[in-house]
């Protein structure tokens, strides 16, 4: 019955037309945007001691979601695995920020057969300022998740100027364009191999930061904002 439907995303305006039976003239597509305390900070502003309340020390892979099904830590800690088999010398910790939520049974038995559990660490329910510091300080972030109605966390990420691994699925390779590197979902192996490629290349790391900082730059909250008054002052003529 309503005049005009605000989707956050193509993705899921395609889901809310072919799901609900919506006609598709009454979807328009408004995306979202990272909160401005997400942003590349300087030198001055980073705090080591919010990393270390974590107990993370060195560099390390970082991955942002409630887990649950839908994020798929699994294929995460497995491709993890799979690096550090491979690479003995490998250093990088792997660091999951967020809550725990339904389901998530799957992810904590991975994480308890993973030989290398020691560097995987869970910081569970995290504030924003502190999500800043986890953001700034990591060397990459990865994105296994099989679906997003939007898809804050890698927008977060590339707002903070991290090189991003995404999955190649729903509204995330829409919201990251060609910004960062894109692998099929569940694809162990994919985003196993393309951590290290980014891990080993400083000049393809760097490129990616500074791809990552461009396409964030396309998001705003004001943009959300008048494109929502236009869609408004449209339903209401």
């Amino acid at each position: 019955s309503a005049k005009k439907i605000l989707a956050s995303s193509e993705s899921t305006g395609r889901d809310i037309i072919e799901f609900f039976g919506t006609a598709p003239e009454k979807v328009e597509v408004v995306h979202l945007a990272a909160g401005p305390i997400f942003k590349k900070l300087g030198s001055d502003e980073i705090d080591k001691a919010i990393v270390s309340k974590f107990k993370i020390n060195g560099p390390y892979i970082l991955s942002v979601g409630t887990i649950e099904p839908r994020k798929d830590f699994v294929t995460l800690i497995k491709a993890y695995n799979m690096i550090r088999v491979k690479n003995p010398g490998f250093y990088h910790k792997l660091v999951i920020a967020g809550r725990t939520g339904w389901k998530s049974e799957a992810t904590y038995h991975e994480y308890g057969l993973s030989p290398f559990k020691d560097d995987i660490i869970f910081t569970d329910r995290i504030s924003d300022p502190e999500l800043v510091q986890i953001y700034n300080q990591a060397g990459i972030f990865v994105c296994t998740s099989l679906f997003e109605g939007f898809g804050f966390p890698p927008l977060e990420a590339m707002s903070c100027g991290l090189p991003i691994i995404c999955s190649n699925s729903s509204s995330i390779k829409e919201v990251v364009g060609d910004a960062g590197i894109l692998v099929e979902p569940g694809d162990i192996g994919g985003f196993a191999d393309n951590i290290m490629k980014v891990i080993n290349d400083n000049v393809l790391k760097n490129k990616l930061s500074e791809n990552s900082l461009e396409r964030a730059g396309k998001f705003s909250w004001e943009k959300t904002a008048r494109k929502t008054l236009a869609v408004y002052r449209k339903a209401c003529i």
